[in-house]
């Protein structure tokens, strides 16, 4: 099964371009597992889910990173403030 979760992350390596980082590949593989088992799959459906994980995983990194952005560059959302005197 090593070779096989392994042969994922490569494959989402591919996918996305670069190389994960093995901190967030570990994180990654451990919620599979537990959704995994939450779902009752048997565990050749493990890579597949995994590969499918790690490249969701930076999606939605990358969707968080651009709606904050817009929270930071939407000035017009800012009431404006005068000073009272």
């Amino acid at each position: 099964m090593t070779g096989e979760v392994d042969a994922a992350r490569a494959a989402a390596e591919r996918t996305l371009g670069f190389r994960i980082p093995d901190r967030i590949a570990e994180e990654v593989l451990a919620h599979t597992k537990r959704k995994c088992a939450l779902n009752r799959k048997p565990d050749s459906y493990l890579p597949l889910l995994y590969e499918n994980e790690l490249t969701d995983y930076y999606m939605r990194l990358e969707i968080n990173v651009r709606g904050g952005m817009v929270d930071v560059c939407d000035l017009r959302a800012l009431p404006v403030r005068q000073q009272v005197s």
